[in-house]
């Protein structure tokens, strides 16, 4: 990002505990005495290092002046040397590293000037994760979704981190870290968040965070990991009387405690192991009342039906203290799980592997042309995947167009060795953006523009599909003339693979029609005047092959909406011919985490709905059976995303809509 220069006259204190990190602590400790923020302190504690790290140290500290080597004689923790870092820290600003993670040159610079400009008390960023193992790409995980708010920064999966923030010293020298105590970030970070004046958000600024196979948080779950108990309480006590309270406090409970006992707990296989973790489990959170817990009623609302059972059941279990059942209904869960996983999901994918395939598909006979379209964006760990899933059709892939909107992971690297490998074996171009577009649809339109094909696939890179999809959407095109879009039903899978949606049709077919339980050919504008009108009725773009055509004017239409432009997309190319659908989960649709989408998100998707139906009722004048069912899916959105307060709103939009001819 760009750095902007600036008299560097506040005083940046880094706080480094070292714990035997003797092979990582020179790249920590060479990136921050490389940082373009120049005013910067090192305050180093050697926490009763038992390798060579304090030599390594040692060096240091006669080299460079600005790094200050406090030396604890034996090891007291993590807690109690960032605490006396702290005392010893002489800076205006605060800043945390771990020993075993780097970060980029202008990584405080960038955040204090944000802070200077912006008069705020603390800053907040992203986190790069690195793995030791090559073999595991890196991912980013953002500081803030949706907007810069409290409650959002709070609501992150990295809230309580104190390594990707920066801090004004009067505000993190109000709480000492717990001593002893794992997590210990917890009742420090989190009451500082609550307590800033102004918190700054620095977006594709990164700490590199290096996921080591020995660490805490890769080893298995062990009984220091319920400390975290003992730090919402602390937290809560810190934050009493707050503004929003209660908020606060339940969006805390939720991101520490219940995604405790819903992702990680289940992770323990030994079930003997596993009864005496839930058991312990319900005894210390019982207090909390979580089955009540508004995130988790929100993040249920968000779930298929059939995980919204597991999850309520695990949780009612676990209120219930009928923890002997819950371990059952883990167990029942898992085996599900591995029933239903894709039988044609790979994973352990090389090179050669894709080098094979694409051997494979330049020997396939071409029935009909197509160019498979990757967008991809910070899909690094997933880019194997998806193009051994293209390179593995039973139906023949004319060329392979890769588009990457500008990623920050590592992306455009693998892409220019598949690039290397696969060239001259099967036609293959790739396309890379100098800035992010913001919009797929630009995405879509250039790799539409690349194509040489008769129809296009537009394969997003984190999704995955059957080996066996191109070859059934092909087979109507061959039938009948005229098609445009020829689609399959969708299933959703985690990030692991693992089924989490059989299959998107319960979900589609909201007027309970039946239309999708058979294949089926229809004239696109009878499928939009008698399903398509009231919702997007195409789960995911991967799912369909798309006729290629000069469709600016539909891009440029979709491209004026955030949430449903996909919807105006589809609904728009119907009107050019005929449609097909194929009644089988062929296309897996990746989910990614399980952040509820926030209040504000839903309020926007529900004005984009409101005017796509004022737009479509203009362009077709829909009929009185037709409102009626919009009607319906109004009041049906207003309940299920609890928009009930903007019932008088959104009825006037709805009388300016039905009553404006």
């Amino acid at each position: 990002m760009k750095v902007v220069k600036r008299m560097q006259n506040k005083k940046l204190s880094v706080i480094i505990a070292v714990y035997n990190t003797e092979q990582y602590i020179k790249k920590c400790l060479d990136s921050l005495l490389h940082q373009t923020y120049q005013n910067i302190e090192l305050v180093v504690v050697n926490d009763g290092s038992t390798d060579s790290s304090l030599t390594i140290l040692n060096e240091y500290a006669t080299r460079y002046d600005k790094l200050i080597l406090i030396n604890n004689e034996k090891n007291r923790g993590l807690s109690y040397s960032r605490n006396i870092g702290l005392e010893k820290a002489t800076g205006f600003y605060i800043g945390y590293i771990d020993s075993d993670d780097y970060v980029e040159e202008h990584y405080y610079e960038n955040m204090i000037q944000k802070m200077e400009t912006e008069q705020a008390d603390m800053a907040i960023t992203d986190i790069k994760v690195v793995y030791e193992d090559a073999s595991m790409p890196d991912y980013i995980t953002k500081g803030c979704e949706g907007k810069p708010t409290k409650l959002n920064f709070i609501y992150n999966g990295l809230a309580a981190s104190a390594c990707n923030k920066v801090f004004q010293k009067s505000l993190i020298a109000k709480y000492k870290f717990a001593e002893g105590k794992v997590n210990e970030d917890l009742a420090v970070i989190l009451p500082a968040i609550v307590s800033a004046k102004k918190i700054v958000y620095v977006p594709d600024n990164f700490y590199y965070y290096i996921q080591r196979n020995g660490s805490i948080q890769n080893s298995g779950f062990s009984n220091k990991r319920f400390d975290i108990f003992y730090g919402v309480d602390l937290t809560l006590e810190r934050i009493k009387g707050c503004k929003n309270y209660q908020e606060i406090a339940d969006a805390i409970i939720y991101m520490q405690l219940i995604t405790l006992l819903i992702y990680v707990i289940p992770k323990e296989k030994n079930l003997i192991k596993r009864y005496k973790i839930l058991h312990k489990y319900s005894q210390l959170a019982s207090k909390y009342h979580i089955n009540q817990n508004q995130y988790f009623i929100a993040f249920l609302n968000e779930q298929g039906k059939k995980k919204s059972i597991y999850y309520k059941m695990l949780i009612q279990l676990n209120c219930m203290h009928m923890n002997f059942f819950s371990n059952c209904l883990i167990l029942l869960y898992d085996i599900a799980r591995y029933l239903l996983k894709p039988k044609d999901f790979k994973t352990d994918i090389c090179l050669q592997d894709l080098k094979k395939l694409a051997y494979h598909q330049s020997r396939k006979k071409e029935k009909v042309s197509i160019t498979a379209i990757i967008p991809n964006y910070n899909y690094k760990r997933f880019l194997y995947q998806r193009l051994y899933s293209i390179l593995y059709q039973t139906e023949k892939v004319s060329e392979l167009v890769i588009l990457d909107d500008d990623s920050t992971d590592g992306s455009r690297e693998l892409i220019d060795e598949v690039i290397k490998t696969l060239d001259g074996i099967i036609p293959i171009q790739k396309c890379y953006n100098n800035k992010n577009s913001g919009s797929p649809f630009k995405q879509w339109e250039k790799g539409m523009h690349l194509s040489k094909s008769q129809y296009v696939w537009i394969a997003e890179a984190d999704d995955y599909c059957s080996k066996h999809m191109l070859k059934k959407l092909v087979k109507p095109i061959l039938k009948e003339d005229g098609i445009v879009i020829s689609y399959a039903d969708t299933a959703f899978i985690d990030i692991a693979g693992n089924k989490l949606i059989a299959s998107i049709v319960p979900e589609i077919d909201i007027q309970k029609t039946g239309h999708w339980n058979r294949n089926y050919i229809n004239d696109g504008k009878e499928e939009f005047k008698r399903y398509t009108y009231l919702n997007c009725t195409i789960a995911n773009v991967s799912s369909a092959l798309i006729k290629k055509d000069d469709y600016k004017k539909e891009f440029a239409t979709a491209g004026q909406y955030h949430q449903a432009g996909d919807w105006v997309f589809y609904a728009n190319i119907m009107q050019k011919g005929k449609i097909a659908y194929t009644a089988q989960p062929l296309n897996w649709y990746r989910i990614h985490g399980d952040n509820v989408t926030s209040t504000t998100r839903k309020e926007k998707h529900m004005e984009e709905i409101q005017k796509i139906h004022q737009f479509y009722n203009e362009m077709y004048e829909l009929d009185v059976i037709q409102k009626e069912q919009i009607r319906k899916r109004y009041a049906f959105l207003e309940k299920a995303w609890k928009l009930e307060v903007k019932n008088e709103k959104n009825n006037k939009k709805n009388n300016t809509l039905f009553h404006s001819k």
